[in-house]
């Protein structure tokens, strides 16, 4: 039962860097670029212009 435990230990951090990175690299891979920008650039569009703000507060 120690042994497995050693196991365990000596693994979970190797394990989460793994997944890290392998998280890292798919958010950011060249390909899913556009894809991860199409909301932003969609919610910058549905903003109005600077000049059409309203100030109520006096």
């Amino acid at each position: 039962m120690e042994e497995w435990i050693a196991i365990y230990k000596g693994l979970r951090l190797p394990l989460l860097g793994m997944l890290l990175t392998f998280i890292t690299i798919y958010v950011f891979w060249p390909s899913r670029k556009k894809t991860m920008e199409e909301p932003a650039e969609r919610m910058l569009e549905d903003l109005p212009p600077r000049g059409s703000e309203t100030h109520h507060a006096k």
